[in-house]
C-alpha cells in the first residue's frame, strides 16, 4: 500500500484558543514517501500518528496497546489473504476498532492488518517465550489434568519459575519449555530443526505452523534478533549479502522469488514446503534461481 499521493509530509506544532487546551496541528512541508502497507500502518483514510512526519493522511490515530489472548491471523481485509499471525502473549497496537475486528500493527513482526477483535485482551507484561514445538498447560503440577490450551512455540507468557515448573496464567508448564525474553540465544538452525514435520501454513510463524519466511523469523527470534517478517524484506535487509561464488555454510540463507531456505550444512537446507523439511540444496532449483544469499550477522 502507498501513501495517499500528497506531495507533503508533516511536522507537529501545538496551538490553543482561549481556555481550550493546546491541540497538535501539522505544518506540511516537503514530499511524502511511499510506504509498504504490509509493515507501515497507513491507509487512504487513516494512518498511525507515528508516521505523520512521513506521510499525509486525512486522519491520524494514536495506537492503543492490547495483548493477544489466542493465536489469530493478520489479514489484509476481513476474510482476505493471511499476511501473518499474532501469538498468545504478544502485543498489538490497535489504530481502529470495528464491531468484529481491529486494524493495527504488530510490534513483534511489524505486520499491519486486521485481526479478530475477540482475540485481543487488556495489555499485560510477559517474561518468557515458549521454545518447544508445543507446551501443554496443566491445571496443577501432577500433570494429571492437561488443559485445552496448549502454547505453541513462539507464544509469550508471564511466568514464575519454581524448580522444574513455571506457573503461567491458568496453569503450569515445564520450566524447560520456556526461555526468559532477557536470555535469548542459541543456534537458529537448531530451533528450525525442532519444527521438522510441522505443517506449512500461510502466514504461520509458530510451532503450530509456519510459512517459509515465518520459519526464519521464528528460529532467529527465539535465539536472538528476528529478521523482517516477509521474504523480500529478509532478502534485502537481513545479515550481510554473499556473492554468488562465496562458499556457503551452516545458517546461511538462500532466497528465491517467494521462498527462503536455511542451510543446515554445505549440502542440505531446512525450509517450509508443505511441511518443514530438510532436503539437499540441489533439489531447491524447483523454486527458480537463487536471487540472494545472506549470512546472518
Amino acid at each position: 500500500m502507498q501513501s495517499s499521493g500528497s506531495s507533503w509530509t508533516a511536522t507537529e506544532s501545538a496551538t490553543s484558543i482561549g481556555d481550550t487546551p493546546p491541540r497538535s496541528r501539522f505544518a506540511l512541508r516537503g514530499r511524502s514517501v511511499r510506504l509498504d502497507g504490509r509493515t507501515e500502518a497507513v491507509r487512504r483514510d487513516l494512518a498511525d500518528i507515528r508516521l505523520a512526519d512521513r506521510v499525509f493522511a486525512p486522519h491520524y490515530a494514536v495506537a492503543v496497546r492490547r495483548s493477544v489472548g489466542r493465536m489469530t491471523d493478520v489479514t489484509t481485509s476481513a476474510g482476505g489473504p493471511v499476511l501473518s499471525q499474532l501469538l498468545p502473549g504478544e502485543p498489538f497496537d490497535v489504530l481502529e476498532f470495528t464491531s468484529t475486528h481491529a486494524w493495527g500493527r504488530s510490534p513483534i513482526d511489524g505486520s499491519v492488518g486486521l485481526v479478530a477483535r475477540d482475540a485481543l485482551i487488556g495489555e499485560y507484561a510477559v517474561s518468557h517465550i515458549v521454545v518447544v514445538r508445543e507446551s501443554v498447560v496443566y491445571a496443577d503440577r501432577s500433570t494429571a489434568t492437561p488443559l485445552p490450551m496448549p502454547l505453541p512455540m513462539g507464544a509469550r507468557v508471564a511466568a514464575t519459575v519454581t524448580g522444574d515448573w513455571a506457573e503461567v496464567d491458568g496453569g503450569y508448564v515445564p520450566a524447560e519449555h520456556l526461555r526468559a525474553l532477557s536470555d535469548l540465544s542459541g543456534d537458529p538452525v537448531d530451533a528450525a530443526l525442532a519444527l521438522h514435520g510441522v505443517a506449512a501454513v500461510a502466514g504461520g510463524r509458530s510451532g503450530a505452523g509456519v510459512d517459509a519466511a515465518g520459519l526464519v523469523f521464528l528460529a532467529h527470534g527465539l535465539t536472538g534478533e528476528a529478521p523482517a517478517r516477509f521474504v523480500d524484506l529478509q532478502a534485502a535487509e537481513f545479515g550481510v549479502a554473499l556473492a554468488g561464488g562465496d562458499p556457503l555454510r551452516h545458517g546461511d540463507l538462500l532466497f528465491f522469488a517467494d521462498h527462503v531456505a536455511m542451510l543446515v550444512d554445505g549440502d542440505t537446507a531446512i525450509h517450509a514446503d508443505g511441511s518443514v523439511t530438510v532436503e539437499p540444496i540441489a533439489t531447491l532449483d524447483r523454486f527458480g534461481p537463487v536471487l540472494a544469499r545472506r549470512r546472518p550477522a
